[in-house]
């Protein structure tokens, strides 16, 4: 009998770890970034989150198997009469966490920052396999500087990067994109499950960096890609034990009746 109780609860074990890695997990992020590291520009700016409009506070990713299935942006504020000078730059995502750029969603039709940007619609946008290095000061098309030249009249977050500054050729496959509107929405989501390997495959914890033209506020989060162990052991933990108590009880039932 003991030896069945063993193999009952190492069914349990490996079943709780199977259905941990398999499922989707939904991670939060917050905004806890006023610039991506080593791009503060020396100004009052860098200890500002967000430079009047957009407010982003965070959002959501959902990871399915390892695989990045979307990321939600939250965005706070609701109304503005400038919110049309606004277009949000390119996606960037760090599989490894190694400050590589590994992946850019190409958002942009532009090759310079202005209160004139396009911006993009709801639908699929291409998604490019790059090798940019965070602090790489070439790779990356800048916000600009207040007040000059596309930007006159409007104070923004000065020479931050908001898109990719080199050539893109050979696309790795497209995301869906919910639009970015005349007006502001409450969220803005990218959608990686139409990609070849039904999502976008992650090495452990990725970076995401996202920041609209006049990179007024920026994204720059790091996420884990995987539950964590001492989740994974409490929840195994758990039902061991329901499974162990379970079947005591059926033996206290089966001693009473004669059935054992």
């Amino acid at each position: 009998m003991k030896t069945s109780g063993l193999i009952l609860m190492s069914i349990l074990c490996c079943l709780v770890l199977a259905i941990a890695s398999a499922g989707a997990t939904e991670i939060s992020f917050g905004d806890n970034s006023n610039y991506w590291p080593g791009w503060d520009n020396g100004s009052g700016d860098d200890d500002i989150d967000h430079l009047g409009i957009p407010d982003f506070t965070g959002g959501t990713a959902e990871v399915v198997n390892h695989n990045l299935d979307s990321i939600t942006f939250n965005q706070a504020v609701l109304l503005s009469s400038l919110w049309g000078v606004i277009s949000p730059g390119d996606l960037f995502i760090d599989s490894n966490n190694d400050q590589t750029w590994d992946y850019v969603v190409d958002l942009t039709a532009w090759t310079e920052s202005g209160s004139g940007n396009p911006v993009p619609g709801a639908g699929n946008y291409y998604i490019y396999s790059i090798s940019l290095g965070l602090n790489d000061p070439n790779g990356y098309i800048l916000s600009g500087t207040d007040n000059t030249d596309d930007w006159l009249g409007y104070n923004i977050r000065d020479n931050h990067p908001v898109a990719y500054g080199g050539d893109l050729d050979d696309p790795y496959g497209q995301v869906l994109f919910s639009g970015w509107g005349s007006l502001p929405d409450s969220e803005y989501t990218f959608n990686f499950s139409g990609l070849p390997d039904g999502g976008l495959v992650l090495e452990g914890n990725c970076t995401i960096g996202w920041m609209v033209n006049c990179a007024n506020d920026v994204i720059y989060e790091t996420m884990s890609a995987t539950p964590e162990p001492a989740t994974l052991f409490l929840l195994g933990s758990g039902l061991i034990g329901l499974g162990w108590f379970g079947r005591r009880r059926l033996g206290r039932v089966r001693s009473g009746t004669g059935l054992e």
